[in-house]
């Protein structure tokens, strides 16, 4: 078992899947969550900062999905190895609850990032990555640069790009309702990575949606690009001179259905919060540090607050809400803003 460059998939990957990064501190880390899982591991996928390079920092966690065969043999193994405090029972019980489970990964020093891992199965992956799919958090992730940075070999890096390449092909259904008129391809990639990012409640301003747009905008059209032909094929894109149109424009019932679909994938975006309480040790000081990182201030957090944040932190988060939709506002009562 070791990790994959994609070799002879390359010709066939979709648009955005790219080798693994050249970091030592990154293979590490893969390595040992692997050794973890042991033959429970089927494929780590990297997304996020570190992938996309848009400003990564030294407390920029590896945003990892890591595909399982078995949720219980995982879990049993990352708790056997003191990697995670809950029981893995309960771990197993809440991957079938709006899945998938978030996870720490933390290879404890200082100069090693921490992980945070999506652990999802097989199933649940092609599940949330079909037209139907019951939310658009797993998709919301792999509209953008994808690596393999590891897997058992070729036969599960195909799985993956099979259900990568659905999830890219239906990116034009989502994205349609909120496009109108005749379009360039960049356009639309602009749009998919908007509409994509109202699928959830993010503790980042605006102006992250822009930063990520630029840091992968080529790696987006592509995206963008390869979606639009396959529409193109299905007679729903029509294409002239580089310039695209919808072959049936779309009607206020099928906005209605994808403005209620995001508000949906929201909710529950939202509602696996309380979940990551369970599953992701540290969970509050990671989203402090991302806090700190996106809006660029410091959150305090007191003694009663921390040990019971479902009762006392939401003052604070309606307030962080506030900021991230303003962030030229004051910061926060009693918080510090960084200087630029």
């Amino acid at each position: 078992m070791t990790a994959h460059d994609l070799g002879s998939l390359r010709e066939s990957c979709p648009a955005g899947l790219v080798p693994a990064p050249d970091d030592a501190r990154l293979r590490e880390t893969v390595e040992a969550l692997a050794e973890v899982g042991g033959e429970s591991v089927a494929t780590i996928l990297l997304y996020g900062s570190h992938v996309q390079d848009s400003s990564p920092d030294r407390w920029s966690a590896y945003d990892f999905v890591l595909i399982t065969d078995s949720y219980s043999a995982f879990f049993k193994r990352l708790a056997s190895r003191g990697h995670h405090s809950r029981p893995p029972w309960i771990l197993t019980a809440f991957s079938h609850v709006l899945a998938p489970n978030i996870i720490s990964f933390d290879m404890g020093r200082e100069t090693q990032p921490p992980a945070k891992c999506a652990v999802v199965s097989h199933r649940h992956l092609r599940r949330a990555l079909r037209p139907n799919s019951p939310d658009h958090f797993l998709k919301g992730r792999v509209v953008q640069k994808l690596a393999i940075v590891w897997s058992r070999g070729p036969a599960e890096e195909k799985r993956v790009i099979s259900a990568i390449r659905e999830a890219r092909e239906g990116i034009v259904r989502w994205v349609r309702p909120f496009l109108k008129g005749s379009f360039h391809v960049e356009r639309f990639a602009e749009t998919m990575l908007t509409v994509s990012y109202r699928g959830e409640i993010r503790p980042e301003s605006p102006e992250r949606v822009v930063q990520v747009f630029e840091a992968q905008k080529e790696t987006l059209v592509g995206i963008a690009r390869e979606s639009l032909e396959a529409a193109e094929e299905r007679g729903e894109v029509l294409q002239e001179s580089g310039t695209y149109r919808w072959t049936r424009p779309p009607g206020r019932g099928v906005w209605a259905f994808y403005t209620l679909y995001f508000e949906i994938s929201k909710a529950r975006a939202t509602a696996r919060w309380f979940k990551y309480m369970i599953t992701f040790d540290g969970w509050l000081d990671y989203v402090l540090r991302k806090i700190e990182r996106r809006l660029g201030f410091e959150l305090e957090i007191s003694e009663r607050e921390r040990k019971w944040p479902l009762i006392f932190l939401w003052p604070k988060l309606f307030l962080v809400l506030r900021t991230r939709k303003d962030p030229d506002s004051s910061p926060l009562p009693g918080n510090g803003r960084k200087s630029a």
